[in-house]
């Protein structure tokens, strides 16, 4: 790190999420950085080998929705912002990504397209980039070849039902016969907050909340006991508006988390509802 002139992040080679990460910002950090992260790789992942790549300290997290096709044919569907996280796992999520320079986001939407185009890859999937303020530079992470959890936020502001046509296109359709084209614009704003158990219990109440343009996507119900060997996911809530500022957005989308009530079980609510009124957030930084 020292050598290089910039701090580095020791990685796990065989898997992610997280797992097997750890920031290094001089050499004297470099041997314990390096016996933790081999040894969390090797217990996650049956895989000691760890590699050795650039750290950007104060990253967005952009990643592009593509669909494609058997006959070749690939479009994108916009980009999330999915910068806010804690220790590496999303917690908000946004479509589209907010105060994004126009030029910028056109590079990042030709280069998944790209991507995709020259690896002939076929159906749903996301192509992720780090990207830094500061410089306007960005890098690619990764390609997740599936749906991902917050399909949910595409789906609102692009009116596509990602789903749906990952089934159809599996089963033979192209996007001409889904209707499908790059043409397809979005429609104000989509943010969605993860509601994730804190502990074990047992749900002794749960409500969602409602109302135009709300969705919840959960499997929450009074006398739930989620099992500990799982994710601790309780809920998926988004908030769409098709009109109004994000400014807008993020206002409804903490009420919403307000109008969520979980009882029994420790929740992420009190987080999220502060994450949303923090003046960062609000400003789209």
């Amino acid at each position: 790190a020292q050598e290089i002139g910039y701090p580095v992040m020791l990685k796990a080679a065989a898997g992610g999420g997280g797992r097997g990460m750890r920031a290094v910002q001089d050499a004297d950090e470099i041997q314990a950085a390096y016996a933790r992260c081999q040894s969390e790789a090797e217990k996650a992942f049956g895989d000691g080998a760890v590699f050795v790549e650039k750290l950007i300290q104060r990253p967005r997290h952009i990643e592009v929705q593509v669909l494609a096709d058997s006959a070749g044919h690939v479009i994108h569907l916009r980009e999330r912002d999915c910068s806010i996280q804690q220790r590496h796992q999303k917690v908000v999520e946004i479509a589209p990504a907010p105060n994004l320079d126009e030029s910028l986001r056109d590079k990042l939407l030709h280069d998944a397209l790209t991507l995709a185009t020259a690896a002939k890859y076929v159906n749903a999937g996301t192509v992720e980039f780090l990207l830094e303020p500061e410089t306007g530079d960005y890098y690619f992470i990764e390609c997740n070849p599936r749906i991902q959890v917050e399909h949910t936020i595409t789906e609102q502001v692009m009116g596509v039902d990602l789903v749906a046509s990952q089934f159809q296109i599996a089963a033979g359709s192209t996007l001409a016969d889904l209707g499908l084209n790059q043409a397809i614009t979005p429609r104000g704003y989509a943010i969605q907050a993860r509601v994730v158990a804190q502990g074990i219990g047992t749900l002794t109440a749960y409500k969602e909340p409602s109302g135009i343009g709300i969705r919840v996507d959960a499997h929450g119900y009074a006398g739930y006991a989620p099992p500990p060997q799982f994710d601790p996911l309780l809920a998926k809530l988004i908030c769409h508006l098709p009109t109004g500022s994000f400014a807008h957005a993020i206002a409804a989308t903490r009420r919403a988390v307000a109008d969520f009530h979980i009882a029994g079980l420790s929740t992420n609510l009190g987080q999220l509802h502060g994450i949303l009124g923090h003046t960062l957030v609000r400003d789209g930084d």
